[in-house]
């Protein structure tokens, strides 16, 4: 899944959030004016990020630190060109110097963290990121930085401590470890993690499995309840969902599944497969329309309907109750720009196959 655009759409935490529940390896890069870096994800964990703002090596830093001598730095590095096969200079200075790995790695971390939350600041620029394999802790390509750790750090975590340092709120890590956790739970509760088996029933197979359960996490942050519709012909098959309640003795799930509406000319249905443009506002009064009310609960003043594409055709469908109390327009908005490159996601794989 590659996804390119503007910070202006789409800022540090939210691509951070995505790449996170991705658990895609990689390379984010960005550029904002004269400031540019790049952020390297394993498995969706953060090893390593660099900026032009931070130039600093990683010897400099434990210099800095006060971890090493200049003296200790000069030796091991000419050690290290030494070698035909190339080892981490913090591998090194532990093998020679006794110097703690983990408080080499925690100092790695320090400077991640710091180079991250500095990227959260960003307002305008470009970002880009593109699936590939990571570079291997240890290998002679990481030269001469070796600032990467051997475990990595959470996205999800440094996304959060970046939106509170933007809205100035105060948080220690047991505060993050409790909200971390209470999304945790919501996500549980909302049954997003029993969605699989659902989302191999496609009659569009590019939509089983991790894109869709992807969009409906994402979706989870801003609405209370969500459904994905695979479109057949011209009727809207339900084949997953979260946040819903059971009802005439049938499972949310089960319900869901039997859902088979007509896009009525006129219904706003229609006017999502017309325009290939998400909706967020009232119900009209067509059937389609007084069917889903009917079947769902839903309510005319927040309702949010996004199509989802593939070769410019819509294939699939999302309907979804945004939140009571006010969802921010840039969080919808943030949310438009990563639908719109899981379609991308999606056409992309089909033509690898």
């Amino acid at each position: 899944m590659s996804v390119e655009g503007y910070l202006e759409d789409l800022g540090v935490c939210e691509i951070l959030q995505i790449l996170s529940l991705s658990k895609k390896s990689g390379t984010l890069h960005l550029q904002s004016g004269d400031s540019e870096g790049a952020v390297t994800f394993q498995r969706g964990q953060i090893v390593r990020a660099v900026s032009n703002r931070f130039p600093q090596e990683l010897g400099q830093l434990l210099k800095h630190c006060r971890m090493v001598t200049a003296q200790q730095l000069d030796e091991a590095l000419a050690y290290q060109q030494k070698l035909e096969a190339h080892r981490p200079l913090g591998e090194i200075l532990t093998a020679l110097y006794q110097i703690p790995a983990a408080a080499i790695e925690q100092a790695i971390a320090q400077q991640i963290e710091k180079v991250i939350l500095s990227f959260v600041t960003l307002r305008v620029g470009t970002f880009y990121f593109a699936i590939e394999d990571t570079v291997t802790y240890g290998t002679a390509s990481l030269n001469p930085l070796d600032l990467m750790l051997e475990k990595g750090m959470s996205p999800r975590r440094l996304a959060l401590k970046g939106q509170k340092n933007l809205e100035q709120e105060a948080y220690d890590e047991a505060s993050l470890d409790r909200e971390l956790a209470e999304i945790d739970q919501r996500h549980s509760s909302k049954g997003l993690d029993l969605l699989r088996g659902m989302l191999a029933e496609l009659e569009h197979p590019e939509f089983s499995g991790g894109v869709v359960l992807l969009i409906l996490r994402y979706a989870s942050e801003i609405m209370n309840h969500a459904v994905i519709f695979d479109l057949r012909g011209d009727n809207l098959i339900g084949i997953g969902q979260f946040g819903l309640q059971g009802q005439h003795g049938l499972s949310a799930d089960d319900l869901v599944r039997r859902m088979n509406i007509p896009v009525r000319q006129g219904s706003v249905f229609s006017e999502v497969l017309r325009t290939k443009e998400p909706f967020c506002g009232e119900l009209g009064d067509t059937d389609s329309e007084h069917m889903l009310c009917e079947l769902l609960g839903a309510t005319a003043g927040n309702s949010y309907l996004a199509p989802l594409l593939n070769g410019g055709r819509v294939v699939a469908m999302l309907y979804g109750a945004l939140a009571t109390g006010g969802v921010a327009g840039a969080k919808v908005d943030a949310f438009n720009v990563f639908l719109a490159q899981a379609g991308l996601a999606i056409e992309q794989a089909l033509q690898g196959n």
